[in-house]
């Protein structure tokens, strides 16, 4: 495990408790979403990579039904445990949750039918490299789904906040955000798709509406990748951070997240 996923795991772990309050807002939508492209279909064994809390895990696990098989792996030891007790509140036997690394997952025998990546492979530390690791854990005939942010965005909510931050420290490039910006459209992500030696892709675009209040737009901020950047600020600047974007979200009117997500399958 390196030390740039060591940290992802890290972060998202630290912002559990609003990572779990932002679930049925957010995660849980596009985890829907992306299940609804994925189309799991009874009987099918799944590999839900970077699961978080089992926002994709959890539809794929009621499709396949019990005959089927989902394995969901994150590196955020508190959201797949968060994700367990949802399956266990469920009675989902055939989810299973997993802490690891999943570049370095062993598919099962016979592969699987179906890899679903929701909002996860622009963290890979190679996106190109590790998403054609999942790939190659398929069986011929095996779908590859993957859901990105749109470019764009979070547009408002990410420019309070990047303000917010820039207050107390150099806005800091992010890989994760390199990354994405190759992909970060319908076009893009097909053509993507298909550079990595997979067939007749084809990307579908949701938008649904997610309002957001000064107190949801702050959890969300601590609850996901962006707390990384709080990471070593003493709890004074954290608190100015937040009382600066809370002024910038009032300011530039900014209630609703403008969630725009695109979601590419394509067969091996």
């Amino acid at each position: 495990m390196t030390a740039q996923q060591a940290t992802i795991g890290e972060v998202f772990s630290a912002g559990a408790e609003e990572f779990d309050r932002w679930s049925p807002l957010l995660w849980d939508p596009v985890g829907q979403a992306t299940a609804q492209v994925s189309d799991p279909k009874p009987g099918e064994r799944v590999l839900d990579a970077c699961c978080g809390a089992g926002a994709s895990a959890l539809p794929a696990a009621r499709a396949v039904g019990p005959d089927g098989l989902v394995d969901a792996v994150d590196l955020a030891e508190a959201l797949v445990t968060l994700g367990e007790r949802r399956a266990r509140q469920e009675g989902l036997a055939n989810l299973r949750f997993h802490r690891h690394d999943v570049t370095a997952w062993a598919a099962p025998e016979g592969g699987y039918d179906l890899v679903q990546c929701a909002l996860g492979v622009f963290f890979f530390p190679d996106m190109d490299r590790d998403t054609a690791k999942l790939a190659a854990q398929l069986r011929p005939g095996g779908r590859l789904t993957v859901t990105v942010w749109e470019k764009g965005a979070l547009g408002g909510w990410g420019q309070a906040f990047k303000s917010a931050v820039e207050t107390e420290r150099a806005w800091p490039g992010s890989p994760q955000s390199q990354q994405l910006a190759r992909i970060d459209t319908a076009e893009a992500l097909a053509a993507w798709l298909e550079g990595l030696g997979l067939k007749r892709p084809r990307v579908v675009r949701r938008d649904p509406a997610v309002p957001v209040t000064p107190t949801t737009a702050w959890d969300l901020a601590v609850g996901s990748g962006t707390r990384a950047l709080l990471a070593g600020l003493p709890p004074a600047a954290v608190e100015r951070v937040r009382a600066r974007f809370t002024t910038a979200l009032e300011e530039t009117s900014v209630t609703d997240l403008d969630v725009r997500i695109l979601a590419g399958t394509a067969v091996v």
